[in-house]
């Protein structure tokens, strides 16, 4: 979902500002996109499930170096080059497409480069909240723009729930743990924080003095769903646990023995 949460969003935000476009640049600018994207990350995953090799005795530090550097290529590269949208497509494509051969060799669940990695995110994790955090004024807020806000929200969180439970209706749980995983994906926050202000510095970087509302709308509509889920959802979640899962007993080896 964030795959295409991120793309979508990307790509619709090039397509509105693009600058004395005709139809037939607003017409192929997505598509452009996409293809951008995908291509390059998977160009670059391919490399980096052959570079370094995987007995060379530095791998991690250089797998954690060729992942992070693709991603920067690719974010700073599409700005670049006016594909906005491709770059956040192709930092997840490259990622993926690299995962899929280390997870062969070994790198499962102990994946010493997501270890790394998610030693970064936790620096970068508060900056990002706070960089969303200092955009908004709340004396500029619109009563109404919140009221719509909320609504919008609410309406959208419902064909969540709905999409959640139809997900995962083929993979054997029953109508409990189903109902659970609707709990479970109710929390918004990274990609919202990340994606939020995006629309009103591009507005502000081009002039676009008309676009200014829209882009207040978004950031005040991206910040009320991080606001609202994610204390909703952690809540949730520790209510629900209990209530609709049950905790499997594992046997120990002796209780065979014992039994016999």
């Amino acid at each position: 979902d964030d795959v295409v949460a991120i793309s979508g969003f990307g790509i619709f935000l090039g397509i509105t500002f693009i600058q004395d476009g005709n139809l037939i640049d607003l017409i192929l600018h997505g598509p452009i996109e996409l293809l951008i994207g995908l291509s390059f990350g998977l160009c670059w995953g391919l490399i980096a499930q052959y570079l370094p090799h995987k007995d060379h005795k530095n791998v991690v530090f250089f797998r954690c170096l060729i992942l992070f550097g693709g991603g920067l290529i690719a974010l700073f590269g599409a700005h670049l080059v006016h594909y906005d949208g491709a770059g956040g497509l192709a930092t997840i494509t490259l990622s993926f497409v690299a995962g899929i051969k280390w997870r062969k060799e070994g790198w499962g669940e102990h994946n010493p480069v997501f270890k790394i990695l998610k030693q970064f995110w936790i620096v970068f994790e508060p900056i990002l909240f706070a960089l969303i955090g200092t955009e908004i004024q709340i004396d500029a807020i619109d009563p109404a723009t919140l009221a719509y806000g909320f609504l919008v929200l609410v309406c959208a969180l419902l064909l969540r729930m709905l999409a959640t439970f139809l997900a995962v209706s083929g993979g054997g749980l029953n109508n409990r743990e189903k109902l659970f995983m609707v709990v479970a994906w109710l929390p918004k926050a990274t990609a919202q924080a990340a994606l939020g202000s995006i629309f009103l510095d591009n507005a502000k970087k081009v002039g676009a003095t008309e676009m200014y509302h829209m882009g207040e709308q978004t950031l005040t509509l991206a910040v009320l769903s991080i606001l609202i889920t994610a204390p909703l959802g952690a809540v949730s979640i520790l209510a629900a646990g209990p209530l609709l899962l049950n905790k499997d007993k594992i046997e120990e080896p002796g209780d065979k023995l014992n039994e016999q």
